[in-house]
């Protein structure tokens, strides 16, 4: 039996459902695959048949805790994301320590491991085993004059040398908080030299590696001045399994009026749920707008009217957004994908990392509304956001109009192709 290409990733759904569809192209294409990643995601994975074996730990997980909501991020008080941050990094070398173990060991008989940017650690268990190691990536984090590092959660003026410093401030984030512990694991269980313990986030400019982005060039521009190896596919979609169905009362929902408005936050949850509660009530009770909200129903006050909202859990925003007016959402990147791909307009209310990139780059393609920080989050400004949203004809036009061009990509089909002739 051919020896799998594993695809290591952990973190959210959010993190692997891109994974999950560069796996199923990477199999059409003949290459054996194994999925690494938490174990609450493997009956999702087999829905789609996919083998997968489970990594331990998740530190992703303690992101959702009271308090920790405001660790590395700017929320608006410094002193607060840099307390919420440290302590984070503490509670979570534990889990880190048991991550990378677990990893080590799904990784064994691997023909190639395929990491992203909660994983990039995983190039030295390839440098251990080695076999290749595929960088496969959400978010732009190459460096480039062209634009500040996506990971920067404050918008600093366009002017190319500080462009290109941003990149070494996340570089040096990425890197400095995990170092001892990455440099304890490689030397004691991968018993790799010491010359190898290098930033995995510098190891991408390597003359062998090949980095791959799930990032449609219609949506951002592939600065001239990257490597030539570091390339954009297209993104990756993940279309529902065959035998899936909506929930019937979804379904009657949408047809009873109006295409809705959908508004979520991912897996984790708005920052400060309390306060972006009370910004929807508001604007349930305000307006006439029908909206499918993707959030606890029982955290909103009884008395909403059920006619015009429908509560979800998970469900396949691809389906979703196609039978949708628009979206508001936190901005990640396979959401923000999502929308654009149906060919709706966005209302993204950023956190944290990458979403304020992604915020930014639709409102400069005017297939959004000026974003709303969820650290100033509040009704009124929700109410405006949505009035625009609803009202501005040219938004849904460009929406659409990008939307035309996104549907002629096929992003998992291109990676799996290059990562075939890579191997």
């Amino acid at each position: 039996m051919k020896k799998p290409v594993v695809l290591l990733t952990t973190g959210t759904r959010g993190d692997l459902q891109p994974y999950m569809a560069l796996a199923l192209a990477l199999q059409e294409a003949g290459i054996p695959v194994r999925l690494a990643s938490d174990p609450a995601f493997g009956k999702w994975a087999a829905q789609y048949n996919l083998p997968f074996i489970p990594v331990e730990g998740n530190p992703s997980a303690l992101m959702v805790r009271p308090g920790s909501h405001s660790a590395l991020t700017y929320d608006g008080n410094l002193l607060r994301s840099l307390a919420a941050s440290l302590h984070y990094v503490q509670a979570a070398r534990p889990i880190f320590r048991q991550m990378l173990h677990s990893a080590w060991m799904a990784s064994q008989d691997a023909r190639a491991v395929v990491v992203g940017l909660p994983t990039l650690w995983g190039t030295f268990i390839a440098e251990a085993l080695g076999v290749p190691c595929i960088n496969a990536l959400m978010q732009p984090i190459s460096r480039t004059s062209a634009f500040q590092c996506s990971l920067l959660p404050i918008h600093l003026p366009n002017w190319a040398p500080l462009n290109r410093f941003s990149y070494f401030l996340i570089e040096q984030a990425i890197w400095q908080p995990w170092r001892t512990l990455l440099s304890q694991w490689t030397r004691s269980e991968l018993h790799l030299p010491p010359a190898s313990l290098k930033n995995p986030a510098t190891k991408l400019y390597e003359k062998d590696s090949e980095v791959l982005y799930a990032i449609s060039a219609r949506i951002v521009d592939q600065p001239k001045d990257w490597p030539v190896n570091h390339l954009m596919t297209g993104f990756w979609f993940l279309d529902p399994t065959p035998d899936w169905h909506p929930p019937e009362g979804l379904v009657d929902f949408l047809a009873a009026g109006k295409p809705p408005i959908y508004i979520g936050f991912g897996s984790a949850g708005p920052s400060r749920q309390q306060v972006a509660v009370k910004a929807i009530t508001q604007v349930l009770e305000q307006t006439a707008i029908r909206t499918v909200i993707q959030l606890p129903p029982e955290i909103f006050p009884p008395t909403m009217d059920s006619r015009r909202i429908y509560f979800v859990g998970d469900i396949p925003h691809v389906w979703l957004f196609s039978r949708s007016a628009g979206a508001v959402h936190q901005g990640g990147a396979g959401t923000t994908a999502a929308a654009l791909r149906a060919g709706i307009p966005s209302l993204i209310v950023p956190f944290a990392v990458d979403q304020f990139f992604w915020a930014n780059q639709v409102q400069s393609l005017h297939a959004g509304t000026a974003p709303i920080p969820q650290r100033s989050l509040d009704g009124a400004k929700l109410i405006g956001g949505l009035r625009k949203l609803v009202d501005d004809l040219v938004l849904a036009e460009n929406a659409r109009h990008l939307s035309a061009t996104l549907q002629k990509e096929d992003g998992a089909r291109q990676a799996a192709a290059l990562i075939k002739n890579y191997l």
